[in-house]
């Protein structure tokens, strides 16, 4: 919690950008608009985020493994010692120390977010409510989906297994990727717009998922195996060792250093791929980053494990949360087209 305190104590620093693209310019730019970061709504979710996590925590009573904050901790403390660090350097230019301001803090924002959002997450698959499985298959067949022929699509071309599989695992960094990158470019508007849909849509779908814990799609159709004819592993099941320790023990255990992502429905990697497009829409890397969602998107049924509807959902759900928060007037003009395609 201290933490997140500093980050909101040290974010009221202003970010000075151009509306057009939010390109930043000099300080003579016809037009500039001030920013904090994370600005009310992260630090609101964030709150919400731990006052959640914590009343699981004094109900469920887990043990989490203490040696597994130690890398966070290194990192956060890392970010800290550079803000001051860069504060302290005078030498800098204004706009290298905003860009710098901005990424550290990002960084350890993130940081906190991902520990609590994965606790959170680790502490409601404990609750050990029926498994939702049957009912997401279902829903599935009502839409005259069939997730079987598409995974033995996949299964039957390995180019396209190989593909869909590093695009997958690639996932992983993307939240932390983007945000990195949207500051490098000079986005500032679309990093704190990024890391707030990220965040919102994280913190939606994880709680969604309590009601609907599951197995997921490959291990409901398959079975726990080890491996599937056509891949180097059985796909979709990494994550259900955790998820059936987490049901079955009378005392929970977390370890962050190997917790996985256990929400089936809806599929954060699925909402995950739009949030990236949403967040570079209109830059010179648009078209990378969607080609590369695209494909993560399609490795979500197979090398995730998840129900095609679980899919859909979390891509309507991302949608919903990138086009509604575009229309905060903190955001207006923020996906203009940029006549510098910079």
């Amino acid at each position: 919690m201290s933490s997140v305190m500093e980050i909101k104590a040290d974010s009221e620093y202003k970010l000075r950008v151009a509306e057009q693209g939010g390109t930043p310019t000099a300080a003579t730019s016809a037009f500039e608009e001030e920013l904090a970061f994370p600005g009310r709504l992260n630090a609101f979710l964030m709150v919400l985020v731990i006052g959640a996590t914590l009343c699981l925590y004094v109900f469920i009573n887990p043990r989490i493994e203490p040696y597994s904050f130690v890398p966070y901790v290194l990192i956060i403390s890392t970010c800290v010692l550079l803000k001051y660090y860069v504060m302290r350097r005078t030498s800098f230019g204004e706009i290298f120390r905003q860009r710098m301001q901005l990424l550290l803090n990002g960084v350890v924002f993130i940081f906190v977010a991902l520990a609590s959002l994965r606790i959170f997450n680790h502490l409601t698959m404990s609750l050990a409510l029926p498994l939702a499985d049957p009912l997401l298959d279902s829903w599935d067949k009502a839409l005259g989906l069939d997730w079987m022929t598409y995974f033995t699509f996949v299964q039957n071309h390995s180019l396209v297994s190989t593909i869909l599989e590093v695009a997958y695992v690639g996932f992983d960094g993307a939240s932390l990727f983007g945000f990195v990158v949207l500051v490098a470019m000079g986005y500032f508007r679309r990093a704190r717009y990024f890391c707030e849909i990220f965040l919102i849509t994280a913190a939606i779908s994880t709680t969604i998922a309590l009601f609907f814990p599951a197995v997921a799609a490959v291990v409901y159709n398959f079975g726990p195996i080890d491996q599937i004819e056509g891949f180097n592993s059985a796909p979709g099941i990494y994550h259900l060792e955790q998820f059936m320790a987490l049901r079955e023990a009378e005392i929970p255990s977390i370890d962050l250093m190997t917790a996985t992502g256990l929400a089936t429905f809806p599929s954060f990697h699925a909402a995950g791929g739009v949030l990236l497009i949403a967040g570079f829409f209109r830059t010179r890397l648009s078209i990378a980053v969607t080609a590369f969602a695209l494909v993560m998107i399609a490795s979500v049924p197979v090398f995730g494990g998840h129900f095609l509807i679980d899919a859909i959902v979390g891509i309507l759900l991302a949608a919903t949360v990138s086009v509604l928060n575009a229309r905060r007037s903190c955001y207006a003009g923020l996906f203009g087209k940029d006549p510098n395609r910079y």
